[in-house]
């Protein structure tokens, strides 16, 4: 019998008593795998840590590590990598779940083509359950290796584009682990894209199966679903972090890449300062904000037309 792939589960759970079982209980259902999952509790206000516990308790590939302070969902994945046992490592969101076989099938596709990081499409879901017809990460890429332009194209953050940011990669615990690559945890948003990143320009090989593998939970409230213009810049700055330590020859071919996406990001955050206005119906500080990116009114419109129809249909 050939041995299984070792596969750690990383989970980083921060308020998440309601779901968090939901799951740990996708994870531990993946077979043709040698399993372990590691929730760490990053200072939850609620009852999740007791929560992972009492499943623990029962469980022996269910471990908990408790963050004394809240450390973000980059700092919290951090502790859990740093307990991950498996060759390989797995990145699941605390309201997400696995769809059967996933792990099994990614990590029979790092094998055969040599990857370090290996990603794959997901399904978005109601917290019902219920599956929404939303855009998927195949129908603008096919299978296959990317590279670090590829990755920064396919997270160009355009209006109206899903982004392989919202991808849950497997990592190569041995390719990070040469190249002391963990989360950024000033990160709030976008922290798995960076660590891609980081690693593509440290040289990995990074594929995606095209292949639906990972349930994403489209909750209101939730961190992908907050958009705080602060963490944008933040996220834009990692970005010239990046740059600034490629290769002259790559900084000229990505220099364009990243000056686009940082053009995107400056957009959202507008966006998001000038809805939060008007919202508040503080009108000069909504203008002082479009005045700053003009560029940003379209994504406005959009999103103030897209109200309306939600409106207009409630009254319905």
């Amino acid at each position: 019998m050939p041995e299984l792939p070792t596969v750690t589960v990383a989970i980083a759970a921060y308020a998440a008593e309601a779901f968090v079982g939901a799951a740990i209980r996708s994870a531990l259902r993946e077979g043709s795998v040698a399993l372990d999952v590691v929730v760490a509790d990053d200072a939850s206000p609620d009852g999740t840590a007791d929560v992972v516990q009492r499943m623990a308790s029962g469980e022996p590939r269910l471990s908990l590590i408790r963050c004394a302070t809240n450390e973000g969902p980059g700092g919290a994945r951090n502790a859990a990598l740093r307990a991950a046992r498996g060759d390989w490592i797995a990145v699941l969101d605390s309201d997400d779940a696995f769809a059967p076989g996933r792990l099994a099938r990614m990590c029979r596709a790092g094998a055969e083509h040599e990857a370090d990081i290996v990603i794959d499409d997901f399904l978005s879901v109601a917290p019902d359950g219920t599956l929404e017809q939303r855009a998927l990460l195949s129908q603008r890429r096919s299978s296959g290796l990317l590279d670090l332009a590829d990755w920064l194209e396919l997270n160009g953050l355009r209006r109206g584009e899903v982004s392989f940011g919202y991808a849950k990669p497997l990592f190569r615990k041995a390719f990070l682990e040469r190249h002391q690559l963990r989360y950024n945890p000033a990160l709030r948003n976008g922290e798995d894209f960076h660590l891609v990143l980081e690693a593509l320009a440290k040289g990995a090989r990074v594929y995606f199966t095209a292949e639906p593998g990972y349930l994403y939970t489209r909750r209101e409230g939730s961190v992908s679903r907050r958009l705080d213009p602060a963490h944008m810049v933040t996220l834009a700055r990692a970005d010239e972090g990046v740059l600034a330590k490629l290769s002259p020859d790559l900084q000229r071919a990505a220099a364009p890449l990243f000056a686009r996406r940082k053009r995107n990001m400056m957009r959202l955050a507008t966006t998001e300062t000038v809805l939060g206005a008007l919202k508040a119906r503080q009108l000069r500080v909504a203008l002082a904000g479009l005045a700053q990116h003009p560029a940003a009114l379209g994504r406005i419109m959009g999103h103030v037309g897209e109200a309306l129809r939600k409106r207009v249909a409630r009254v319905k």
